[in-house]
């Protein structure tokens, strides 16, 4: 018997999905399929740490962005989609063969959706965690994707390397913030820097100059109430053309600059 009555129809459709292999389309042609014993006996397993509150992306391995299924794992964060807005923006500003530099790349949502999105871009993907850069390894692998992968925190093992796209979703939530009760599941390391929430943002910032071609653009994910300060910090840094943009939601989600010419 499954247990499908004490959590919500969605994460109940992702479940079924999960444990039978069917896609959204084919468990919707089959709605009379009838599960087999170990299929119910997997269903049931899992139904509890719904109700637990691990985030189903944790439960079923994988993450949708922008079409495309990711490899998450509790090394990484689960993508979210107004992080898609970064994709868009890199996409629409990168000239033909532009490279790109990925800081804190997670999952490698962003890197390895550029690559695919444009064959032509030079992508280049760090994060400091071993274990969370294999996970961006095999996604690279699985969707295709040649991109190059280093361990890295932000710049450290860069050397002298410029690029004409810096993008990143460093952690930004502050320390003491109480949407972190909520996101409890995730690598905390991923969600904020223990301090005020802007501490690797200023680190990105101060220093991309120096990994920066001319002309070259930042683009920073931030928190929904930080565009302002991140924009300070842009500027003050000698970034010129800074501009913020919003999300989905109408919310402050993304501020980019770029270097001048010389």
């Amino acid at each position: 018997m499954l247990r499908q009555n004490i959590i919500d129809r969605a994460d109940n459709r992702v479940l079924l999905m999960h444990v039978t292999g069917f896609n959204h389309a084919r468990l919707l042609a089959y709605d009379d399929y009838v599960l087999t014993e170990a299929q119910i006996e997997n269903y049931n397993q899992l139904v509890p740490r719904v109700q637990r509150g691990e985030p189903l992306a944790y439960i079923v391995g994988y993450k949708e962005f922008y079409s495309r299924q990711f490899k998450v794992t509790p090394d990484t964060l689960i993508p979210r989609p107004e992080t898609e807005l970064l994709v868009e923006q890199v996409v629409e500003k990168a000239s033909n063969g532009a490279k790109v530099l990925d800081l804190g790349t997670g999952s490698g949502c962003i890197a390895v959706t550029l690559k695919l999105e444009r064959s032509d871009l030079s992508v280049t993907a760090v994060d400091k965690f071993a274990a969370t850069l294999e996970v961006a390894r095999r996604n690279a692998a699985d969707l295709h994707a040649e991109i190059e992968l280093i361990c890295s925190d932000w710049y450290s093992e860069l050397a002298a390397r410029k690029f004409n796209i810096i993008v990143s979703n460093p952690p930004y939530i502050e320390r003491d913030d109480q949407h972190l009760l909520a996101l409890s599941f995730e690598p905390q390391a991923a969600l904020t820097d223990f301090a005020d929430g802007l501490s690797c943002i200023r680190t990105i910032v101060s220093l991309s100059r120096e990994y920066l071609l001319p002309d070259g653009w930042l683009m920073i994910e931030h928190g929904y109430d930080q565009g302002t300060v991140v924009h300070e910090i842009f500027t003050k840094n000698g970034l010129s053309d800074v501009t913020t943009i919003l999300d989905y939601a109408g919310l402050e989600r993304i501020t980019m600059g770029k270097t001048l010419k010389y």
